[in-house]
C-alpha cells in the first residue's frame, strides 16, 4: 500500500477536479492511503469517501491586485507544509498553473511529483507560466500526457529531459434514471466561455430548425457568456427551442434523454464530456481544434469537423438527425469507449507509471 497525495485546484465543478477525484476514488478502492489537497477553498461539487482526508487553505483567491501578490506565496508555503505533514510516497498534480506551483513548493524536497497539463498543448499562456514550466518540469518524476498530440508537443520542447507516458482520462461511472426516454434533443454541456464556443452552436440552430423543427437544444452550464448566449438565441428567433438549464448536479440524466451531443470547443485538453456521451451511445460532433485523435475516428464512432463555420455545423447536425442508419452505427461504435477508458484500467496505468 502506498501513500498518495493528490493536489487539485479545488473540488468544485471542473474537468481537472473530475479527473482527480475519479483517480482518488480508484486508488482508495485499490487499498492505497489517499490524501487530497485543494489549492482553492470552494464549495464541493465532487464528493470523496469519508476516509480520504481533504485539506484546504484557509485563505481565498480574488482578482484584486493585492490578493494576487499575496495569494501565491501563501499557496506555495501551504502546499509545502501540508505535503511534508502527510509525507507521501508519491504526489500527483494536474493543471498548467498548479503543476509548476507544486514543483516550486516542493523544490529540494524528497518527494516524487508526477504532473499533467490539462489544456491543448500549444496554448499560449502568459508570463510566468511558460518560463516556470521550462525550468521546473524536468524536475518532476514524470509527466502524464493525456493524448499523443500532447506527448509529441512536450517531446519537441523537452526531448528526453522528462520521463513521459500517454494516459488518457478515466471514464467516470455515469449515474442516470433508467426510466428516462430519449427525445429529439441536442445536448451542450460545458462552461459558457470563449474556449467552449457555444456561440457557433446557437448560430447553427436556425438551419437545424428549418429542417428539423421539432428538435431542441438543451444547454447545461454556467459562465461569463451565459447571458450573451441567451440574448443571441432571442435575436436569432430560436429561444423557444434553445433551453438553458444552468448547473446540473447529475449530467447523466441529460445524456439519457439526449440523442446527439455537440462539443464545439476551441480549447480542450481531453474532452471528458465527449467520452461520457459516447459511453452512453450518443452520437457526437466536435471540431478538429481539440485532440480528438485518441477518441474519435471520424464517421465511425463520431463526427469531426475541420471547417469552423456555423453552416458546416448545422449541416452535420441535420445529417446525423436524418441519416438514421448511419447514426445507429455511430452509436454502437461509440459505446466501445467504455472499455478503452474504464476507470479501473486507467487508474492502474497511473499506478504503474508512478512505480506503485
Amino acid at each position: 500500500m502506498a501513500k498518495i497525495c493528490i493536489i487539485s485546484p479545488s473540488l468544485k465543478l471542473g474537468g481537472i477536479e473530475r479527473a482527480l477525484t475519479t483517480l482518488a476514488i480508484e486508488f482508495f478502492n485499490k487499498g492505497h492511503d489517499v490524501h487530497f489537497i485543494t489549492c482553492l477553498k470552494a464549495d464541493h461539487f465532487f464528493k470523496l469517501p469519508n476516509l480520504i482526508p481533504i485539506t484546504e487553505p484557509n485563505f481565498l483567491r480574488s482578482n484584486s491586485f493585492n490578493n494576487k501578490i499575496s495569494y501565491y506565496p501563501k499557496l506555495i508555503y501551504f502546499i509545502r507544509k501540508e505535503v511534508m505533514k502527510i509525507n507521501p510516497d508519491r504526489v500527483l498534480v494536474f493543471g498548467d498553473l498548479f503543476c509548476p506551483i507544486v514543483l516550486l513548493a516542493l523544490l529540494n524536497s524528497k518527494y516524487q511529483v508526477y504532473i499533467s497539463d490539462r489544456t491543448i498543448p500549444n496554448y499560449k499562456f502568459k508570463f510566468p507560466i511558460p518560463q516556470l514550466k521550462k525550468m521546473l518540469y524536468p524536475l518532476s518524476a514524470g509527466f502524464i500526457a493525456q493524448t499523443e498530440r500532447s506527448y509529441k508537443y512536450k517531446e519537441s520542447i523537452f526531448g528526453n529531459k522528462i520521463r513521459m507516458m500517454v494516459i488518457p482520462n478515466a471514464l467516470k461511472e455515469i449515474q442516470f434514471d433508467v426510466g428516462i426516454q430519449k427525445g429529439n434533443q441536442i445536448l451542450y454541456a460545458g462552461r459558457f466561455a470563449w474556449e467552449k464556443d457555444p456561440e457557433i452552436l446557437i448560430k447553427s440552430m436556425p438551419y437545424v430548425l428549418e429542417h428539423c423543427p421539432d428538435w431542441i437544444l438543451k444547454m447545461a452550464g454556467t459562465g461569463p457568456l451565459l447571458e450573451p448566449m441567451k440574448t443571441l438565441a432571442k435575436k436569432l428567433g430560436v429561444s423557444e427551442n434553445v433551453k438553458f438549464v444552468g448547473k446540473v448536479s447529475n449530467v447523466g440524466d441529460l445524456y439519457a434523454e439526449s440523442s446527439l451531443l455537440v462539443l464545439p470547443s476551441i480549447v480542450e485538453g481531453f474532452p471528458n464530456t465527449l467520452i461520457e456521451a459516447m459511453a452512453m451511445g450518443i452520437p457526437t460532433i466536435c471540431f478538429q481544434d481539440i485532440p480528438f485523435e485518441d477518441i474519435i475516428k471520424n464517421g465511425v464512432n463520431g463526427v469531426v469537423l475541420n471547417d469552423r463555420k456555423f453552416e458546416t455545423l448545422g449541416n452535420a447536425i441535420v445529417e446525423i438527425i436524418q441519416n438514421i442508419e448511419k447514426t445507429k452505427l455511430i452509436s454502437l461504435n461509440a459505446i466501445e469507449v467504455k472499455e478503452k477508458f474504464e476507470s479501473k484500467k486507467i487508474s492502474q496505468e497511473f499506478l504503474i507509471f508512478m512505480g506503485i
